[in-house]
C-alpha cells in the first residue's frame, strides 16, 4: 500500500469514528417525534419551541426505558439527575399506541396540557420507549436560572 492510500484509509477511519461519536449524542427517532409533537402543540398556541437539553434528554430517556421495562406508569424523582441551575421542573409521563397518541392524551389532560403550554419553560428533555405495542413517553420541563 502506498503512503497516500494508507493516509486516506486512516483519515476515512478517523472521520467514521468521529461521526459515530457525534451521532451517539443525538436523539433517537422516537425522541425526535416526542419533541416534534410537543413543540408543534406549543407553536399552535403561540408559544416558542423548546430546545432540548442533553442532560434532560438522558433523564427522560432513562425514565421512559424504566417505565417500559416495568410496564407501569409513575413519575420519576424529578430533581434526580438534573444538573445546572434551575428554578422549576415538571414532568409528563404517559403511554399509548404511538408518540402522537400520547401527546394527544397530554393535551386532553389539564395538568399535562398546563405543563406543555407553560411559557416559563426554557428547556425540555424527552424520552421514548416501546414495550410490545405500547409506547411510553416522558417530557421533563425546566426553567433555567
Amino acid at each position: 500500500m502506498t503512503p497516500t492510500r494508507a493516509t486516506k484509509r486512516i483519515v476515512t477511519a478517523a472521520v467514521a469514528i468521529l461521526l459515530a461519536i457525534t451521532l451517539s449524542g443525538c436523539m433517537t427517532t422516537g425522541q425526535e417525534a416526542v419533541a416534534s409533537y410537543l413543540n408543534s402543540d406549543r407553536r399552535s398556541h403561540g408559544l416558542r419551541s423548546l430546545p432540548t437539553s442533553e442532560s434532560l434528554n438522558r433523564k427522560a430517556q432513562a425514565w421512559a426505558d424504566h417505565l417500559a421495562r416495568s410496564g407501569s406508569l409513575s413519575h420519576s424523582r424529578l430533581s434526580s439527575g438534573v444538573s445546572g441551575c434551575w428554578r422549576r421542573l415538571a414532568e409528563n409521563v404517559g403511554y399509548g399506541s404511538s408518540a402522537r397518541a400520547v401527546q394527544t392524551a397530554y393535551m386532553k389532560s389539564s395538568g399535562h396540557r398546563a405543563n406543555v403550554l407553560n411559557s416559563v419553560w426554557t428547556h425540555v428533555g424527552v424520552g421514548y420507549a416501546k414495550r410490545g405495542s405500547r409506547v411510553y413517553t416522558v417530557q421533563v420541563f425546566m426553567q433555567a436560572c
